[in-house]
């Protein structure tokens, strides 16, 4: 049997998880800048990867996973979903939770840049690239835009999650150590 109490912190990891979701798809569809089909400059992976170092890596990957189908489907639809950039948003849920169990800034620092990394710049244009053929030269525009993306979403990452009293007293109890 789970306790009450148990059952209270689940279902409040679960509403904000949804939060998360919500807010990743509004940030990454509606208030972004779109440069083509292969660039865009914006905040869509902040809750995704917000998730993972919440919650952990299994929820990281399923707000990624939820927010990108969701994205794509209110967006574009469901036909141009491409699977490797769903893939990329899940591992950048993932790999962020993954790294980032102990909130320390050195490690919330590295979660982000190396979800980034792998979820961004391996995974998704990799997806583009193969979905569109979408030049390299012009992959390679993108670079520039996840590295401040990265500086960005970790300073703001690391001052919610270790330098922010207040967060942390609203996130206490929620919070997968």
């Amino acid at each position: 049997m789970v306790s009450q109490k148990k059952s209270k912190i689940r279902l409040r990891v679960l509403i904000f998880s949804s939060i998360l979701c919500a807010l990743s798809v509004i940030l990454g569809q509606y208030l972004s800048i779109k440069i083509g089909n292969s660039i865009r400059i914006g905040f869509g992976s902040l809750p995704v990867v917000l998730a993972g170092m919440l919650f952990g890596p299994w929820m990281g990957l399923l707000v990624g996973a939820i927010s990108d189908i969701v994205g794509c489907a209110i967006y574009y639809g469901l036909g141009s979903m491409i699977p490797l950039v769903t893939l990329g948003m899940m591992a950048e849920g993932f790999l962020a939770g993954l790294i980032a169990r102990k909130k320390t800034p050195i490690r919330i620092i590295v979660a982000t840049a190396s979800s980034r990394i792998v979820g961004t710049m391996l995974l998704r244009s990799l997806g583009l690239y193969l979905r569109y053929q979408t030049p390299i030269t012009v992959l390679a525009m993108r670079i520039p835009c996840v590295a401040i993306e990265i500086v960005l979403m970790a300073i703001l990452l690391t001052y919610l999650l270790c330098r922010n009293a207040t967060v942390q007293k609203v996130l206490k109890g929620w919070i997968k150590s």
